[in-house]
């Protein structure tokens, strides 16, 4: 197959803001929707490094934006969802023709003599402050969290949460422990709601597993399903994405940053994947394809095969993709290509991929330029796949 790139436009890019993980869907008559993270930009203002960015940040919301034209021009993006108690993280977007999806999670912020009330009581497992970042604030993770609209109405409903994890964990006395982190929401082969996820902590030493919940009612609630990555208290096993072969089979893309079973550590994380044949009740040992992937996705092209695409966060800083046979059976024989390697400094990728139509397919990411001063921008670039 060829791959051509026939344009890249600008979804979202301010000066004033910092714009990054964003997530594409196409709706049923004919535009896009992009959701994304928006923040405000410090990297202007006095003492702050001009690359100095912030992953967590109290006036982090949920952003969405559309497309009429095949993601060429995009209106002006709308408030999706603010929390109440924290801040929105990533995006996530699915539309299956009754609803469309957006999802996100939650970090929420707490006073820091609540922090060290929680680290000299030992309960500081779930607690993310100052490292490993000196700016970063003292938050703990509040969990997964969903919005849908039918699609011949225009208000948003929800929020809709997940229901606690299986293990009776808390973040914070009284409040239970949610599935949290970037992953997408897909139909199951039965017709159910699928929505992945990740859990950690950060006592003794970071650690994460992979989860995979399950909605019979059209994502009013999510119960637990399984566990297809989990750390064994070592692993770092993040950011899955869920994908469905036209054979039937699921297999979960992770990013990871320590193998459990070997150990091995990576500074720049590999895509592993793990993979089940009943529907998602039961997985196989995880497996490292060899590829470096900040994270990945993948969609179903026209004739069975798979489009991946990932961030790319060695130098040259970018995205890259691959197309791969219709199983995933040997994902490191597919041949690499290249979407954008000019990023201007790590922080990038993260993409996401909608169809177009006539094999065009629009591939979402956001891509820093120290340039334009720390300030993030949502990118797309538009791919036609020839055979």
């Amino acid at each position: 197959m060829k791959i051509k790139k026939l344009y890249q436009s600008t979804v979202y890019r301010d000066p004033e803001f910092f714009a990054s993980f964003p997530a594409v869907t196409a709706l049923p008559d004919g535009r896009l929707l992009a959701v994304f993270r928006r923040a405000p930009n410090y990297c202007r203002m006095p003492g702050i490094a001009e690359d100095n960015v912030l992953h967590l940040d109290y006036n982090s919301k949920l952003m969405g934006a559309y497309s009429a034209d095949g993601g060429r021009t995009w209106s002006e993006p709308e408030l999706l969802y603010a929390p109440p108690a924290g801040a929105a993280q990533d995006g996530g977007a699915f539309c299956d023709g009754k609803y469309v999806y957006v999802n996100s999670f939650v970090w929420g912020y707490i006073p820091e003599r609540t922090a060290e009330a929680l680290k000299e009581q030992g309960k500081d497992e779930y607690l993310i402050g100052r490292r490993p970042h000196p700016d970063w604030l003292t938050a703990v993770p509040y969990g997964s969290v969903m919005l849908r609209r039918e699609l011949t109405q225009e208000k948003w409903e929800g929020p809709f949460f997940p229901e606690p994890l299986p293990d009776g964990s808390e973040v914070l006395p009284g409040r239970p422990r949610l599935m949290h982190n970037r992953a997408n929401i897909c139909r199951g082969i039965d017709g159910s709601l699928l929505w992945a996820g990740e859990y950690y902590s950060y006592r003794n030493g970071f650690h994460a597993s992979c989860v995979l919940y399950r909605s019979i009612d059209d994502g009013r609630t999510f119960q637990y399903l399984a566990t297809p990555a989990p750390d064994n208290g070592s692993g770092v096993y993040e950011e899955p994405f869920l994908y469905i072969t036209p054979g039937g089979k699921y297999v979960m893309l992770i990013r990871c940053h320590q193998d459990d079973f070997t150990g091995e550590k990576y500074e720049r994380a590999m895509l592993y994947i793990t993979e089940s044949s009943d529907q998602g009740k039961s997985w196989s040992r995880l497996k490292n394809t060899g590829i470096h992937a900040e994270p990945a996705a993948a969609y179903r092209l026209d004739g069975g095969e798979c489009l991946l695409v990932y961030g790319y966060r060695n130098e040259p800083f970018g995205v890259r993709g691959r197309i791969c046979d219709a199983e995933l059976e040997d994902i490191r024989a597919a041949e690499e290509f290249i979407i954008r390697d000019d990023g201007g400094r790590i922080d990038t990728g993260y993409p996401w991929i909608a169809p177009l139509g006539g094999n065009r397919y629009f591939v979402i990411y956001y891509n820093n330029h120290i340039r334009h001063q720390g300030a993030g921008g949502v990118e797309g670039t538009v791919l036609e796949i020839v055979k």
